[in-house]
């Protein structure tokens, strides 16, 4: 259960609520989250570790960058 609202996450995280938005979609759209109901504030994880790769992945230093 989200206890905040997107607005409110944005605000915490410093992003825009649009940002917080379009993030929750894409991981829906990869099948990492799912949204229980209509208003969208309780979230399924189905797969933890597959989460935890997808962030993990997206916190990786790219390899082959500028060095």
């Amino acid at each position: 259960m989200l206890r905040m609202t997107r607005a409110e996450i944005g605000s915490y995280l410093g992003l825009t609520l649009e940002t917080v938005s379009r993030a929750l979609s894409r991981l829906a759209r990869e099948g990492l989250i799912s949204f229980v109901d209509k208003g969208r504030r309780d979230i399924h994880i189905p797969d933890v570790r597959a989460l935890e790769a997808f962030v993990q992945q997206c916190l990786a230093p790219v390899v082959g960058t500028l060095q």
